[in-house]
């Protein structure tokens, strides 16, 4: 069951790059994998999913393959990172995309802590949120059976709201 399917805006820092989506499958995740560390030069990423067939994106974004399995859209111009498209055949039908870089992030709660084995060690998560560890093999077995974030995201899209 989506989350909500008001239209959400957003967009990069400088306006280059914006969004309207709808149809929002979950609330916001909060990754602590290194993959997203490294790409928003920060402790963690704070994405939400969308059906991309609900997802229009308008502007001059770039692309970056960061893994196999994703490539993260930023903006050329002030470099913010804004959506995440993946690769894998589970993960193909959605956008990841930046809960930060929406008009109104509050109205996206978080849900969970994922990739917390990459947590830094300084960071305190107190919150009460699941936090949910890739597998070890993560990157190599995202399309499997197995997959333990895909089994939570899609749990979580289809409970009702």
């Amino acid at each position: 069951m989506e989350k909500d399917s008001k239209p959400a805006t957003g967009g990069c820092q400088c306006g280059a790059v914006r969004f309207e989506a709808c149809r929002r499958l979950t609330g916001a995740f909060i990754c602590h994998c290194r993959m997203c560390q490294r790409s928003t030069a920060s402790a963690f990423s704070v994405n939400a999913l969308y059906p991309r067939d609900a997802f229009k994106l308008t502007g001059d974004i770039r692309w970056y393959a960061s893994s196999d399995i994703a490539d993260r859209g930023f903006c050329p111009n002030c470099g913010t990172s804004v959506v995440i498209r993946y690769h894998a055949p589970e993960w193909s039908g959605w956008f990841a995309v930046s809960v930060i870089a929406h008009d109104d992030p509050e109205s996206i709660p978080a849900e969970a802590h994922v990739g917390v084995e990459s947590k830094l060690s300084w960071l305190n998560v107190d919150d009460g949120l699941p936090c949910i560890t890739y597998p070890e093999t993560f990157l190599e077995d995202i399309g499997a059976d197995d997959n333990k974030i895909f089994h939570l995201v899609n749990e979580m899209s289809t409970r009702e709201p």
